[in-house]
């Protein structure tokens, strides 16, 4: 079983730390955090998605207080950088020529310059690179990808994504609220949705962004449309500017030739097809969410030797590449 370290033990840091647990993928024998208080074990590190407290245990794992310490002196095979992102491009440089191998979260970085250096060093590396994109594994939008791919129901002639939230206001000295550091509610929250369609239907022909500005926060709300020259049209919603007590919530809905795909979950994880025939079809789809299916799409390419072929850095980089654009757009 492959070992696992992870530099950065936030919210998601110990999302990713019960996901390896509850699916048996790897060996969690090392974590390094600065912040003493992430290292107590206690699973609550704030986020928009609970964290099981007993897979969030520390007990047997060795405890660093940086990162770099994990990297000189861990046995872990596998690194996941979970640190705020202004980080994650120094952190995976550096485990990469630690040999490691490397999963960091996303975003790859703050701006695509950056990201740009992390493809670099990763292709001079003996080792495997993934960006952790997880929603391209999750199951609805897995098989709304599939079914567009198959062509059973025609192109696609119309799509709307959507990804709300409170203000994420739980992170490490406010640094999610500080678009210097995060990039802000665009490459935090909204890339999430970029990547995917951009993973799905490729660049587009042009881009139409509006974002409503909150001083150092950045654009924490953004309505973009994506037009491309076979004529589907993609609107995608991202905001962040929802009040304390609002849920999380993503969604999407896609208008193709013979059938409309629906997602909301809000009422559940299941993908709805609204037939032109008139039936509505609830097709089968995994019960794994996309933490799981992303760890165990990663050790497989690392246990067989084979570089990723699903999100690659270079896709990576395509999205940072298109939220840079859109915040070209809002201006």
């Amino acid at each position: 079983m492959l070992k696992v370290g992870i530099i950065g033990l936030g919210f998601i840091g110990k999302m990713h730390l019960a996901t390896f647990r509850k699916a048996g993928l790897g060996e969690v024998v090392a974590v390094a955090d600065r912040v003493p208080g992430n290292l107590s074990g206690d699973a609550d590190g704030g986020g928009n998605i609970a964290v099981d407290s007993e897979l969030a245990s520390l007990d047997g794992v060795k405890l660093y207080s940086n990162g770099d310490a994990l990297l000189a002196e861990s046995d872990a095979d596998v690194v996941l950088i979970a640190l705020p992102t202004y980080l994650h491009k120094e952190f995976t440089i550096k485990a990469l020529e630690a040999d490691k191998h490397v999963i960091c979260e996303k975003p790859m970085a703050v701006n695509a310059a950056e990201g740009e250096a992390m493809v670099a060093a990763a292709e001079k590396a003996d080792r495997l690179f993934f960006v952790a994109h997880c929603i391209r594994f999750w199951p609805a939008y897995v098989k709304a990808q599939e079914l567009i791919g198959e062509g059973t129901y025609g192109k696609v002639r119309r799509a709307h994504f959507s990804r709300v939230s409170p203000k994420p206001s739980w992170s490490w000295e406010g640094w999610l609220l500080d678009e210097a550091k995060s990039g802000g509610c665009l490459l935090d929250l909204h890339i999430h949705d970029v990547d995917y369609v951009n993973d799905v239907f490729g660049p587009p022909a042009t881009i139409a962004a509006r974002g409503i500005r909150t001083g150092a926060e950045g654009v924490g709300d953004v309505m973009v449309s994506y037009e491309y020259d076979n004529g589907t049209l993609v609107t995608i919603e991202g905001s962040w500017e929802q009040h304390a007590t609002f849920p999380f919530r993503m969604a999407f809905r896609m208008t193709l030739d013979k059938a409309s795909l629906e997602f909301d979950s809000g009422i559940d994880m299941n993908l709805r097809i609204h037939t032109a025939d008139g039936e509505t079809i609830t097709p089968e789809i995994s019960s794994e969410d996309g933490y799981t299916q992303e760890h165990r799409y990663f050790f497989e390419c690392i246990e067989s030797g084979r570089k990723p072929t699903r999100v690659t850095p270079p896709s990576s980089l395509e999205s940072l590449a298109l939220i840079e654009r859109e915040l070209q757009s809002i201006g």
